[in-house]
């Protein structure tokens, strides 16, 4: 057949590839891509070599939806996955596709079963670093989209992903650090956050087909970075003004009781002053005086910010009290 010497040179690379479950599979099979001058051509025919062996024919379709998801074709994306499902379905990767079919639909239900997805794929291939890196991608757009916050726990697991993907690299791989820099800024760490982000920047490489998108992507990872921090400080602001708001309400009600009770204490005076003699009376007014201020200098303790006013004011409560006592000695 001519199919097969045309391409039999790309053919040829395509069975030297890694295993699938090796770590060097992934870039193994970009790299390869990259070669190729027409890739998508190219491979959609060789996908169709069916005497070829279907290890051969699955690095086309990986290639191949490769090509498609860099471009952003959702649609042909998922048609490609369901065209050669019945064929491919058992190979380890094809969890994986199925993952990113979920996250291309945008939701936030399919997002959730896009990072399912994803868990089942590194249970088959935890030592992959591309695989790894996917959970911790999909989990972490996730969890920036999710109405409610996330948890600790959820963004340790993202992190520590991340991580892994990071360190099985070598720390080589571009976006794996800004995957980790959008899990800092969950965590509200946004000057690590930033640093992660520089790296992944540093890091990309110039001469890539990616470039230009990646480094898109990194400038609006790093808008969502400052919306997050400037969110936190509002989130901030306002847990404070609230708890400032709960502090007043609570002093106004101690205020209402407090001069509920000295209205008491003045009734109850004046009512005994008025059935005492007169001198006895403006004795008792003068306690019940001197104990109304000295009740009002320790409420003013809470709220006052010169300490030497508050200690005048109870010290001439102390003197209205004290001096009818000295005097009637």
């Amino acid at each position: 057949m001519r199919a097969p010497k045309k391409y039999g040179a790309v053919i040829r690379e395509l069975r030297c590839l890694p295993e699938q479950t090796s770590p060097d599979f992934p870039q193994a099979i970009r790299a390869a891509i990259e070669r190729l001058p027409e890739p998508e051509e190219t491979l959609r025919e060789i996908l169709e070599l069916s005497r070829l062996e279907p290890s051969t024919r699955f690095c086309a379709l990986y290639g191949l939806l490769l090509r498609i998801r860099r471009e952003e074709r959702h649609t042909d994306y998922e048609q490609t996955v369901a065209r050669y499902a019945k064929q491919f379905s058992r190979e380890p990767y094809f969890v994986t596709f199925l993952a990113i079919i979920e996250r291309n639909r945008g939701d936030v239900a399919s997002l959730r079963k896009a990072v399912e997805y994803s868990r089942r794929a590194t249970v088959d291939m935890p030592n992959v670093a591309g695989v790894v890196h996917q959970l911790a991608a999909f989990m972490a757009e996730y969890l920036e989209r999710r109405s409610t916050p996330p948890t600790k726990n959820e963004i340790a697991e993202a992190e520590q992903c991340a991580d892994k993907a990071i360190i099985s690299s070598n720390g080589q791989v571009a976006h794996y650090h800004e995957t980790k820099a959008r899990i800092l800024a969950l965590r509200r760490d946004f000057d690590s956050a930033r640093v992660s982000l520089t790296r992944a920047i540093e890091l990309e490489p110039r001469d890539g087909r990616d470039h230009h998108r990646r480094l898109t992507q990194y400038h609006t990872t790093r808008i969502r970075i400052d919306l997050l921090e400037q969110q936190a400080r509002w989130d901030e602001m306002q847990e404070s003004g609230r708890r400032e708001l709960a502090e007043f309400k609570n002093q106004q009600l101690q205020l209402m009781g407090l001069l509920a009770a000295v209205v008491a204490l003045i009734a109850a005076g004046g009512s005994i002053a008025s059935q005492s003699k007169p001198a006895d009376g403006v004795a008792l007014i003068q306690v019940m005086a001197g104990s109304v201020v000295i009740v009002f200098s320790a409420f003013s303790l809470m709220t006052a910010r010169s300490l030497w006013r508050v200690l005048v004011s109870f010290l001439a409560g102390v003197a209205l009290i004290v001096i009818p006592h000295l005097i009637g000695r």
